[in-house]
């Protein structure tokens, strides 16, 4: 059974959400073609948006899909930053299990579960995304039930009492170089529950890690704006800045946070006052989100991050073989992009 997540369409208001899909590592040579071609002045690809408050992550994965123009092929994950996932867990199973079931995914969370309602079978993959992020919303899963969630964590923590610690890989590997036919170390032996996560992670394969956060999680409950306070007793808002990673091969990465209000593009001249006040009441009407503000092109599926559209640019509009120039192209048409520059009302 599905759970309703909000009853009161009158709770309902807008909610400011800025998306930064950026590499870590993009060339001089990219960033130029993202510059040239791909209209990302800073070889950075932003989106503006409004959303309704009572919007979870998992339908926002479906914006941000239709928003990027990705086609749902791949895994993905919402997840913490490093140092403040290392803060709140203090580094150590116990204390991520503490939070299983608030704000991490159990360990047994599967497919099934996650993609519980991925039912795509034919016609329009972007008419099929919009329906997925359009209220009002419900949680088909499961594993995130909070009574499902501690039941699966406290499983795990007995089945492995006690569990043998191996070295991490790379302390193996490190040895390995000096002596190919060594053998993995095993350290100790002792409950799961007074491991390190760093311990946990070299001693025991789980499919879905640590980091991935439930995404029955309301967007608007978890972030928190530049005038709000995190870290307080109750935990939520818990940070200025969520992660998005899709596509665990190409690791497409993208930067979430939340702002008070659109003050700065109003200011920029970017969007009027009559356009912002017509987007805030879609979103409450039709309870889903509305794109206000982008910069940079839609990118793709598989062509390799952020590194590899670039590259996919400079073949399309650069390349001396014109013969490879029209075929990439016509290969990233049948993937399902287009250069043709999409209204901001069309976005979503």
């Amino acid at each position: 059974m599905k759970d309703d997540l909000r009853t009161s369409k009158q709770e309902i208001t807008p909610v400011r959400l800025h998306l930064k899909l950026s590499a870590e590592y993009l060339s001089d040579d990219g960033k130029r073609m993202l510059r040239r071609y791909g209209e990302a002045p800073d070889g950075v690809i932003t989106r503006d948006i409004l959303v309704p408050s009572d919007m979870p992550l998992h339908n926002l994965h479906y914006t941000i899909q239709k928003l990027f123009g990705w086609q749902n092929f791949h895994l993905r994950m919402f997840y913490l930053p490093e140092k403040l996932y290392i803060e709140l867990t203090k580094g150590t199973v116990s204390g991520w299990a503490d939070l299983v079931g608030i704000l991490f995914q159990p360990p047994s969370e599967a497919e099934e579960d996650v993609f519980w309602d991925d039912d795509y079978e034919s016609g329009s993959i972007m008419t099929w995304l919009k329906r997925k992020y359009t209220g009002p919303y419900s949680y088909g899963g499961t594993m995130e039930r909070p009574e499902m969630a501690r039941r699966d964590i406290e499983a795990l923590l007995d089945r492995f009492n006690p569990i043998k610690v191996r070295e991490s890989f790379s302390d193996y590997m490190d040895r390995k170089e000096k002596d190919p036919n060594t053998q993995i170390r095993i350290l100790k032996a002792a409950p799961l529950s007074e491991l390190t996560l760093e311990e946990m992670n070299a001693s025991l394969m789980m499919d879905g890690g640590t980091l991935s956060l439930m995404e029955r999680l309301e967007v608007d409950h978890l972030l928190a704006s530049e005038h709000e306070v995190t870290g307080s007793e109750s935990i939520f808002p818990v940070t200025r800045e969520l992660l998005y990673d899709y596509d665990f091969g190409d690791h497409w990465t993208i930067t979430i946070t939340k702002h008070s209000n659109c003050d700065d593009l109003l200011r920029n001249n970017i969007i009027s006052i009559d356009e912002l006040n017509e987007a805030m009441e879609k979103v409450v009407r039709l309870h889903r989100p509305v794109c206000i503000d982008r910069q940079g092109l839609s990118v793709m599926d598989d062509v390799g991050g952020l590194n590899g559209f670039a590259d996919l640019l400079a073949t399309i509009y650069e390349e001396e073989d014109k013969v490879e120039a029209a075929e990439t192209r016509t290969w990233a048409k049948g993937m399902g992009w287009s250069a043709a520059k999409v209204s901001i009302k069309k976005m979503l």
